[in-house]
Parts: C-alpha cells; structure tokens; sequence
C-alpha cells in the first residue's frame, strides 16, 4: 500500500483484507462496473493507485469466491480506554504493527496475556496504561508475540459484509457465472469425447 492520500470517510462500513499484503483495511467505497461483472475496492484515507479491483471471471471455483468474501468483514472499531476492563485472554481482535514511522498494517492477533496498571485521569477522561500482549495471526510477524498499548487494539466486528449492496451484487453475478461454467463443462467434455471417438473411428 502506498501513502495515505483520499480523504477518510467518517463512516467506514466494511474493511478488507488485501491481496498484496493480507493486511486489512478500512474500505472507502465498493465501485461495480456497469454490468456488475467487476468490482473496484477503494481504500479509505488512499488514493486510486492503491485500488484493487476483481472480474466476476477471476474466480474459477466456489471456493475461490468464498475465500475472496471472507476477505471482507465489518469494520473493526479501536478500543476505547474505558473499555480495557472488557478485554480478557484469547480475544481474537484486529492490532496495528508497525514497521517505522509510516509502516503502520493492522493484521489480525489474540491477546495473550494482559498486564493491568492503574488509569489516570487528565481533564475528566481516562487514559489506559495497561500493556496487551497479543500473538500475531497473520502478516510478517504471525506466530511471534508483541507487547503493545491498548490504542493500537481494534474489536472485530462478527457478522456477514453481504449487507453491502455493491457486494452483494458482485457476489450473486459471480455465482452466476460460475454455475454458467460448471453447466458448461459438461457439454464441452461430450464433445470432446465425441471428437475423440470419431478420430477412433477415422484415422487419418
């Protein structure tokens, strides 16, 4: 992913997992093309050099188009300071890895384990200075353990993406051209029995 650039919509909906990092991202807005046979998944906060985009005749397999929908899920939403008392071990959640200053990827994690410090308070609000150590599940890092400050801990979010319209569309014309294939391959098989049976038949 390149830098930051599109300006952030205040609203994200859905993230994604993208296909050059496996690292997620928030999702700006999901573009179909006129005939919703492709797909453009723009990124929030980056600019269009950063888009991803999917032909309905990318997916072979329905595997495939399962495993490209599970890449979408519900945004995650950063853990609030308040909220560290709700945190326990073995939470699956989505972390932020950094890798320098402008490396930031969120990759999902579990918490391991937590170490608890007392909460300040500054102007009314409470501030978190407890440590999480959470086990990566994804990304570069998967399978080490890093410890971390609850601001850099997101909740996933469970539910299907498939109440995103544009989605849903791409899906459903998809499966369409997948069972348009499957029903095809029959036929094709037939007929190139047929040929084979017929060259048997007359040699050259």
């Amino acid at each position: 992913m390149g830098r930051p650039c599109r300006k952030p919509n205040q609203n994200p909906l859905l993230d994604f997992r993208s296909i050059h990092d496996d690292a997620w991202y928030t999702v700006d807005t999901l573009v179909l093309s006129n005939q919703d046979t492709s797909l453009t998944v723009r990124f929030n906060d980056f600019d269009e050099d950063n888009d991803e985009e999917f032909n309905v005749k990318h997916f072979k397999t329905a595997k495939e188009l399962d495993d490209f929908i599970k890449r979408f899920r519900p945004a995650c939403v950063q853990l609030q300071d308040e909220e560290c008392k709700n945190v326990k071990r073995f939470w699956f959640v989505c972390a932020l890895l950094q890798h320098g200053e402008d490396d930031h990827k969120f990759y999902n994690a579990f918490i391991e384990s937590i170490h608890h410090e007392p909460h300040t308070r500054r102007g009314g609000e409470e501030s978190c200075l407890c440590a999480f150590v959470v086990c990566w599940l994804e990304g570069p890092k998967a399978g080490e353990t890093e410890q971390m400050p609850l601001e850099r801990i997101c909740k996933v979010q469970l539910g299907s993406p498939l109440f995103d319209h544009a989605l849903a569309c791409f899906v459903e014309m998809s499966r369409a051209q997948l069972d348009l294939v499957s029903n095809d391959m029959p036929v094709k098989k037939e007929c190139e029995a047929t040929k084979s049976e017929n060259l048997t038949k007359h040699p050259c």
